[in-house]
């Protein structure tokens, strides 16, 4: 049914969509955690979701280049 590229794009796929959600929710939850321990709240989800979408983004592309 499916052949050995398939599986390998289907690979690639999954590790590029961890790669760049995990600092997403990382970040997410470490900006609740910083806003309700110094109560501002949205302001630090904001900056953290921004500072992980980066790391998310730049570690996507190496992964690509490397490839």
């Amino acid at each position: 049914m499916f052949n050995s590229e398939d599986m390998s794009g289907m690979g690639v796929a999954i590790n590029l969509a961890l790669t760049i959600s995990l600092p997403l929710i990382g970040g997410v939850l470490l900006g609740q955690y910083l806003g309700r321990r110094f109560g501002n709240e949205p302001l630090f989800i904001l900056v953290c979701v921004i500072l992980g979408l980066l790391v998310g983004f730049r570690q996507a592309i190496r992964m690509l280049l490397k490839k």
